[in-house]
């Protein structure tokens, strides 16, 4: 299963974690906060926020480009929107520049994003939780892997297999529709 990334989504989020944090926050928290409120959006609606891929990395499950955005290593459009939005990290801490639209988000989106901070912020180690108790992140051997969506529902929620393949075919279709009729997400 694969959603599509949405650039105006994942920056309206996270300017929206940003600006709950008082505007600056560890690379770590953010990326942490990100995958956590898609997996909650995952769980409850069967769709992600970001449309962001899923990875284990040794620190535990994150949001692929959005994290490689948080480290100015994200595609060169993709970065140049960003940056106008979130400024260069500093060391380990990521700042707003100017709050996004988020506009983009719904407010049960920002529910589930507010959940994710209100969750994440207080953690010492929110690595070490997320080890614990996300279950569908392994260990990648000091690289990563890509964690498959319809795993996490397998995971967290009682839908059967054939349920899950409807739900992929549903994504595939959406995703095919957008492609066709729509601009690029997130351009």
């Amino acid at each position: 299963m694969k959603f599509r990334f949405d650039m105006d989504k994942t920056v309206a989020a996270a300017g929206y974690l940003l600006s709950l944090a008082g505007g600056r926050i560890s690379i770590l928290k953010l990326v942490k906060m990100l995958y956590y409120a898609d997996r909650l959006a995952l769980e409850c609606w069967h769709r992600t926020i970001t449309g962001d891929e899923f990875y284990s990395l040794p620190e535990g499950p994150i949001v692929s480009t959005a994290y490689d955005l948080m480290k100015g290593e994200g595609p060169e459009g993709l970065q140049a929107k960003w940056f106008c939005f979130i400024q260069p990290r500093q060391g380990n801490m990521i700042a707003l520049k100017q709050m996004p639209d988020t506009g983009f988000l719904s407010d049960a989106e920002k529910e589930t994003l507010g959940a994710s901070f209100r969750k994440i912020l207080p953690m010492s180690n929110v690595s070490a939780w997320m080890h614990k108790f996300f279950p569908e992140w392994e260990d990648p051997k000091g690289s990563s892997k890509r964690i498959d969506p319809k795993t996490v529902l397998k995971l967290v929620t009682p839908l059967t297999d054939d349920e899950i393949s409807a739900i992929d075919e549903e994504v595939e279709h959406a995703n095919y529709m957008e492609e066709r009729f729509c601009a690029p997400a997130g351009a």
